[in-house]
Formats: C-alpha cells, structure tokens, sequence
C-alpha cells in the first residue's frame, strides 16, 4: 500500500524554497510576537485566563486571539457554527502549552502558534507551487514567480503571521485545491474516503469551505459523485461526524463555560449590585456599538444574524477585497474595526488604485484565457461562494480583506492561464509584470507590515 503521507515530502527540487520559507516565514512570526513581548507571556503556574489576558490585546488588522486562548486556558473560544472542529485540532497542543506553563511558568502560546502558522505557510507554498507546475504547465521558475506573487498579497502575508484561524483555512484549500486537481488532470474518479475526509476538515476548520470540497467532488467524480456510496459515504458520514463533533462540544465545553458564566453573574448580582449593573450597561452599550460595526442583521437567527444589510458593496469590493487584500492601507495601518478603525478606509494616492486595476486586468484577463480549464472552473464556482458570502449577503465586508485566505489563490492559476495564452513577447512582457508586481507587493506590504511592528 502507498504510503498516505507520501504527499507530505517536500521533493529534491523545493527544498531551497521550502528553506528560504521558512526563515522569511520565521522572521515575519517573530515580528508579531517581539510586538506583543513580554505581556503574553503571562502564565501563573497556569493559573491565569486566557480570555483576561488576550481579549483585545491582539493589535493586527482585525486578527482574533482566540487560538492563544485556547492553548493558555482549553476551552471553546471560536464560534462553533462557523469552525465545529478547529478547537479540538488544537486541543493536544493545549496540553502541551499547559505543561510549560506549569513547569517554568511561561506562556508558550505565541511561540507554540507561531510553529503551527509556519507548517500551514509552508506546506500552502509547496502544494501552491505544485499546482502551478504540475497542473497548470508553469515552468519550475514561472512556478515560483506566481507562488511569491500570492504571498506577497497583504491577506495572505499578514494571516501567515498570525494566530487565527485563517492561514489553516488557506492551507488546507490549497492542498484540497492539488488533490482535486490532480484528479482532474488525470481524470480518475476519487475514492470516498478522499473527498470525505477533505469535507471534515475543511468544513470543521471554516464551515462554508465545506461547500467547495463539495463543489470541487463534482467537478472531479461529475455524475459518479450522486452514486448512492459517494453519497453515504462522502458526505452523510462526514456530515453527522460534524454534527456530533458540533453537538458535543456544545453540550459540554460551551454548557460548562455558559453555566460558569451564569453562576459569576448572579455571586456579582447579591455580592456588588452596584457593579453588576455597570457591567449590564457596559454590555448593551457594546452590543449597540457591534451593531453599528457590522450593521444591521436581518435576523438575530443562527446564521442569519452575520448577513450584513447595511455595508457599502462598492467600498468593500474596491477598497477591501480587491484592495486590502492585496495592498495595506496606509491611513489606519492595521488596525481593527472593532477597535476604533473606521469601518470604510480608502487609499491617499491613485497609484494603488491604478496598481489594483493592473491585476484585476490579470486576473479577468487569465479568466477569459482559461474559461475552458476545468481547474480554473472549479476555483470560480469556489470564488463565487466568497462572494455570494462577503458581497452578496454581506458578511464580515468590512473585514473581507483578512478573509483573503478562502479564495485568493485563485490569482496565480488565473495569471498561469494567460501566460500560457501568450506568446513571444507579450508572454516575456507578462512575466515580467508579474516579477515586478511581486517585488512591489513584498516591498511595500512588509515594509509597512515591519514599520508598525517594529
């Protein structure tokens, strides 16, 4: 039998990308954490909470803490209806961190996350490169070019240095995005177990990239995936893993946290009523200063209550998904909605515009150019879900340039598509911008990126 891990080697020729990686990828996580020394280093013993010591202490573009939390203190910090196994993957690392913490009292968090965060990057970079190589036709050079032009987006290098959960989601995107694509170009149906396996961990680490590994089983199996065991097997079995994963968290860890809460609250009540009813205020006042962040909801129903009625389309597609995700906004430089940045933020010179507008050209333009490939066939009808999400319903709109993990590694495979269009020296001129975007990006983004945390 073929061993499973096999795909995890990195080959004779990555491994002076995968070692130039890893020290870029180690320096930009050692920035994040030299930011945030030595106050999250905190244990106690570990004694100590890790809502208390992180919540709202995680200055960077709107990144959540909640994996430090979970490593400082185990618990249920991430919504489960959007990420129902994200905290048990985190789990052993968990008790690892708890054991420092009570061995030499220190906090190991940001350090532990940090190692996670470069593994996800680098193993996003090998398989981004495969694709672009193996499946696109891309030369060994032309591969690389394209794979830094996608980490040198401000999206996808700033969730390469954080804690959250989104490098996690990249990853495991871009490796379902080679699986799936190797099937594609070799047309051969894939085993159940492949597809289902895929749909529990993308779905348990972001539930609506469940929807693509779904997607992505049709445009592999096509007809074979409604066969009756694809069916059962692929998607019922994944599915009410997910569910039970879901319900068991639910009845114990987040029953036990609720319950907790609910007994701190009503000992506040009869021992400081006087200051029960200034954290009731100061509960209402923040639920009212949420809503006029994320704007009005059209329901407070699960789910429902993230759809945004109110956000600009047009800002958040200009200035956020085609924009902040691609290029740091210097007005504002990494700073969160949530904590006093202005929920609508737009670009001081027309050169980022313009420079904006050269890759969306790329990107309709290598769209047009591989409109017949099935593997760019099945990144859209992916993309198309972020914006249905993000545009359409509105969710997270003002935050959509941190969620440029889910989808913008569509880019490379569009532009590998118009280089393979091109010829003579319309192709030469093409790699060439391609080479000079991607020194831009990684200059200006890290430059801004080591200028804030340094």
């Amino acid at each position: 039998m073929k061993n499973p891990f096999h795909i995890l080697a990195i080959r004779k020729d990555e491994r002076w990308m995968a070692v130039v990686s890893v020290c870029v990828l180690a320096l930009m996580n050692a920035m994040l954490i030299y930011n945030h020394w030595p106050k999250f280093l905190l244990a106690r013993y570990g004694k100590i909470g890790g809502w208390s010591l992180f919540n709202n202490q995680l200055h960077f573009s709107g990144y959540d803490p909640y994996a430090y939390m979970t490593l400082t203190k185990f618990n249920v910090y991430y919504n489960l209806e959007r990420h129902p196994v994200l905290t048990l993957l985190l789990y052993p690392f968990s008790v690892l961190n708890r054991w420092i913490m009570e061995t030499w009292d220190v906090n190991a968090s940001m350090f532990i996350m940090a190692a996670l965060v470069v593994v996800a990057s680098l193993y996003a970079i090998i398989f981004m490169y495969r694709t672009l190589h193996e499946l696109m036709g891309m030369s060994r050079g032309d591969s690389r070019w394209l794979t830094a032009l996608l980490f040198s987006f401000a999206s996808i290098m700033t969730s390469a240095m954080s804690p959250d959960h989104f490098i996690f989601s990249f990853s495991i995107l871009v490796f379902t995005l080679y699986v799936f694509g190797r099937h594609i170009r070799q047309g051969k149906a894939m085993a159940w177990y492949k597809p289902a396996l895929l749909y529990y961990l993308t779905t348990g680490i972001t539930l609506t990239n469940g929807a693509k590994t779904l997607l992505g089983t049709l445009f592999v199996d096509r007809r074979k995936a409604f066969t009756w065991k694809n069916f059962l097997l692929g998607f019922l079995l994944p599915s009410a893993l997910l569910l039970g994963t879901y319900w068991a968290q639910d009845q114990t860890i987040v029953a036990q946290r609720d319950n907790n809460a609910e007994v701190m609250k009503r000992k506040l009540a009869i021992k400081d009523p006087t200051k029960f009813r200034q954290d009731s205020i100061r509960d209402i006042k923040n639920s009212i200063a949420m809503t006029k962040i994320n704007g009005k909801s059209i329901s407070d129903k699960p789910f429902l209550r993230w759809i945004n009625a109110d956000a600009s389309r047009v800002n958040g597609v200009v200035d956020g998904l085609f924009g902040e995700s691609i290029q740091l906004h210097r007005d504002y430089l990494l700073g969160d909605v949530f904590l006093g940045r202005p929920t609508e933020v737009t670009y001081s010179s027309w050169v980022n515009y313009a420079i904006e507008a050269v890759i969306v050209l790329m990107f309709f333009g290598g769209i047009v150019c591989g409109r017949n490939d099935r593997i760019l066939q099945m990144l859209l009808s992916w993309f198309a879900i972020d914006l249905t999400i993000h545009v359409v319903l509105g969710f997270g709109l003002n935050e959509v340039a941190i969620n440029g993990g889910h989808w913008m590694f569509i880019i490379p495979v569009a532009v590998a598509c118009l280089l393979r269009k091109l010829r003579g020296r319309q192709a030469e001129c093409a790699r060439y911008l391609v080479r000079l975007l991607t020194v831009y990006f990684w200059g200006y983004n890290a430059y801004l990126i080591a200028w804030y945390m340094l």
